[in-house]
């Protein structure tokens, strides 16, 4: 893991602002991305770039590289030349962070026997009311759980027969970390 990103979680300044301004960013982008009432998939993809355009405010432009090809799995920027994935949620609870996105049960299966770990992780989590967090699970943490969990343990297959539109980390994990 990169050391330069515990910068976000240490410089009390920087804390301050991600509590005071992320909350409301994630509300426009929940804003931003409903149809009928109800938020769309693409709310993670602007979620995504709020949290792109943090750690470039915080890091500078010339350390984050963004030109990622959107069909890389995993990663979703480079902090300082090192590859991140970056999942959030609002609301309570931990299901539903998806590790692939796909309405296939041949690929989300094809996809657990395959992945593993690649990269360091943010997660965040916007819990309207309530607590929420920013958190980073650097890869040896991620891997570490892996492979005491084993694959099937670790990655939680969408149940046939219905539409949850991908193989997500298993909830509890997110509670682990």
């Amino acid at each position: 893991m990169d050391n330069n990103i515990l910068n976000l979680f240490s410089e009390s300044e920087v804390i301050r602002k991600i509590q005071v301004k992320l909350p409301k960013l994630f509300q426009i982008a929940e804003l931003e991305s409903q149809r009928a009432g109800k938020v769309g998939m693409e709310v993670g993809s602007i979620r995504e770039r709020i949290i792109v355009s943090l750690l470039i405010y915080k890091f500078g432009e010339e350390n984050v590289e963004t030109e990622i090809p959107i069909t890389e799995p995993e990663v979703d920027v480079k902090l300082f030349g090192n590859p991140i994935s970056i999942k959030t949620k609002s609301g309570s609870g931990y299901s539903g962070v998806k590790l692939i996105w796909t309405v296939d049960a041949q690929n989300a299966l094809e996809f657990q026997n395959i992945y593993s770990p690649s990269c360091d992780m943010i997660y965040v989590q916007i819990n309207w009311g309530n607590t929420g967090g920013l958190f980073c699970f650097p890869l040896n943490v991620q891997l570490e759980i892996f492979n005491n969990l084993g694959r099937e343990n670790y990655i939680k297959l969408p149940s046939l027969g219905t539409n949850p539109r991908g193989a997500e980390i298993f909830l509890l994990l997110i509670q682990i970390f």
